[in-house]
């Protein structure tokens, strides 16, 4: 008897176009391949919980995990073009995803803090007004740059104004210029902060303050809005997985250190000290995306204030019957109860 075939083309080739395609052969009775979920991440330690999702997956699904630099708007890139299906990262690309209309949704909190402004102790800085007239590093158009900036604001300097503001580049030469004296303090994400604080006479600044100025509630986990409409199932069971693996790693540090020994490397003292300041956590708090989204708009870092459309770019339905907890709880206010002064139930 003769065996039929079925030919179809692979749509990662096909996504690849000068890679060239290949053929998938598939025969009645086969067993079906796992479905793949390809996540964008850029190997930040307070977003570490992501490369734990594939343990609390079941068989059903394979994990393909991509990295596509130190900043976000490439993964954005990837994910509006069908290149991955979700992506962990901070708050502050969702915004710049739907600045450019990009149809990208939150759908569970990864972590919390993450960051850190640190400073040279020879330059008289002991609290964050004393950042006033120096120059500051940090990698711009970044949610670390953002942070800095809200937290000058706060502090009653004018970024604009008051302060220096240099690019670091690459984010590996931010201790670099930190200890040349290129720089008198900057801000990045952990484990940087916590590398340049290793080094003598250098610190980091009022950490707890800073994140009292600026927001607890640091990075998401992302999909598009297609993905959810297609696929709630595979949604609800990758966010299933994050909040598994976010719980794993709270209960236990010696596995939060070692999956960030493995992918990221350096002593155990700094990573140690970067962990003190991660805090993995499944919560969202919209106020601070209506914030950022004011903030980056009138910093000049996205063309148009989408701050009234975010709203609907937070998806809260899969953590809530997740965690049973209420949007509420988990962070949600509208955007109107925030205009009028209402604060989140996290802060």
């Amino acid at each position: 008897m003769k065996r039929e075939t079925s030919v179809s083309l692979s749509r990662r080739n096909l996504l690849r176009g000068v890679a060239g395609t290949a053929l998938a052969i598939t025969y009645p009775g086969m067993a079906r391949a796992a479905r793949e979920i390809r996540i964008a991440d850029t190997t930040a330690i307070h977003e570490m919980s992501v490369y734990a999702i594939p343990e609390f997956l079941d068989a059903a699904y394979s994990v393909k995990q991509f990295n596509f630099g130190a900043a976000g708007t490439s993964a954005i890139a990837a994910m509006s073009n069908g290149m991955c299906d979700a992506m962990s990262n901070a708050n502050s690309y969702l915004v710049a995803a739907r600045a450019e209309g990009a149809n990208i949704v939150a759908v569970c909190g990864v972590a919390g803090r993450g960051q850190a402004i640190v400073a040279r102790e020879d330059r008289g800085i002991n609290r964050l007004e004393d950042l006033k007239g120096k120059k500051l590093v940090t990698k711009r158009l970044t949610s670390s740059h953002v942070m800095l900036q809200i937290a000058l604001r706060a502090a009653g300097i004018d970024p604009a104004k008051d302060v220096e503001i240099l690019d670091v580049g690459q984010p590996a030469g931010f201790t670099l210029s930190l200890e040349r004296g290129e720089a008198d303090a900057g801000q990045l994400w952990e484990p940087f902060p916590s590398i340049a604080a290793s080094r003598p006479g250098i610190r980091k600044l009022e950490l707890d303050r800073f994140f009292q100025l600026t927001w607890v509630t640091h990075s998401s986990l992302f999909v598009t809005q297609k993905l959810i409409d297609t696929e709630p199932k595979l949604v609800r069971d990758l966010v299933a997985a994050n909040i598994a693996a976010i719980g794993a790693l709270k209960a236990d540090r010696a596995k939060f250190l070692a999956l960030t020994t493995k992918n990221v490397g350096q002593t155990p003292d700094v990573l140690n000290a970067a962990l003190d300041n991660c805090d993995p956590r499944v919560d969202m708090d919209s106020t601070m995306f209506y914030r950022v989204a004011e903030e980056m708009y009138g910093l000049g870092m996205i063309r148009k204030d989408v701050s009234a459309q975010i709203e609907p770019a937070i998806n809260y339905k899969f953590v809530s019957e997740l965690t049973g907890k209420t949007a509420e709880q988990l962070g949600y206010i509208s955007y109107a109860e925030y205009k009028s002064g209402k604060k989140s139930a996290l802060l």
